[in-house]
């Protein structure tokens, strides 16, 4: 319970802090190309164990050294 409220908590500070500010606006409204994506990747990752994350060769690599 407390990792979920850490990332709430998170989430808050640094995406609605910022893109309720004017200047970043351009950035942040179009939700679908930028959070839909990312939390999807995010349920792959955590429920499927065949999903390679976005860095698992790099950390292959790293293991083998």
């Amino acid at each position: 319970m407390i990792t979920i409220i850490n990332h709430l908590t998170a989430f808050w500070t640094v995406v609605v802090m910022n893109c309720i500010q004017p200047s970043n606006w351009q950035y942040c409204y179009r939700v679908d190309e930028w959070l839909v994506p990312g939390m999807i990747e995010g349920a792959k990752i955590m429920l499927d164990k065949e999903y390679l994350c976005p860095y698992c060769t790099e950390k292959n690599y790293l293991k083998e050294l």
